[in-house]
């Protein structure tokens, strides 16, 4: 019986072992991309502190802080470190 639901879930499990590797190398580019588009707000928001606007400064700071490594990429990491445990103990309880 075991080896039966092994071999029925075994494809099921391999897809989403790859579409989690996938999602993995997706996060790992996005968030290369984001550490610039930090940089970017981090000056758009200097710039707008000197010439007076603060209310567009602290919304290019709030953006800077989502798009750090502190905001949404770490939540994606999470997620994904989450995923791959579950997988894990679907596959241990499987062998």
């Amino acid at each position: 019986m075991n080896r039966m639901l092994r071999i029925m879930l075994m494809p099921f499990m391999l897809i989403a072992r790859i579409m989690l590797g996938l999602a993995a190398f997706i996060t790992s580019i996005a968030s290369s991309v984001l550490g610039l588009i930090v940089g970017v707000f981090i000056i758009l928001s200097v710039i707008e502190f000197a010439i007076g606007y603060t209310h567009n400064g602290f919304a290019f700071l709030l953006l800077a802080l989502l798009a750090s490594p502190i905001g949404l990429p770490a939540i994606s990491s999470f997620i994904l470190n989450r995923v791959d445990h579950i997988l894990g103990f679907f596959e241990g309880h499987l062998s």
